[in-house]
């Protein structure tokens, strides 16, 4: 394992290169360790002590709705490549496009 020094007051030591992912010290830990690596686990551990995360379900959900408002061309194939790209259903994609694309003076009758 390739820990170096780190900003934080730890920095890897050989006593450390047996950790395991149960070895860490809570199962978010834990959890992290087993999905990305106990590196990681590790990474996180000497950059962060004390710091609580919370990660978003969806993180980049503005990106994509953005995304789609700028590449719905008004066509059912849009849509449909839109269903695929940002891996959304039809409904989904419509309701995108129903909330930010303004309606014009005409459309209002």
């Amino acid at each position: 394992m390739e820990l170096q020094k780190t900003r934080g007051d730890m920095e890897f030591r050989p006593w450390m290169e047996n950790i395991t992912a149960e070895d860490m010290p809570n199962e978010d830990l834990q959890f992290l360790a087993h999905e990305a690596g106990v590196k990681y686990a590790l990474m996180f551990l000497f950059l962060f002590p004390g710091l609580t995360v919370t990660i978003p379900k969806n993180p980049f959900s503005k990106l994509k709705e953005n995304y789609i408002i700028k590449h719905y061309d008004g066509t059912k194939t849009s849509i449909n490549r839109l269903v695929i790209e940002c891996e959304l259903s039809q409904r989904q994609i419509y309701r995108i496009i129903e909330r930010n694309i303004k309606k014009t003076p005409s459309s209002k009758n």
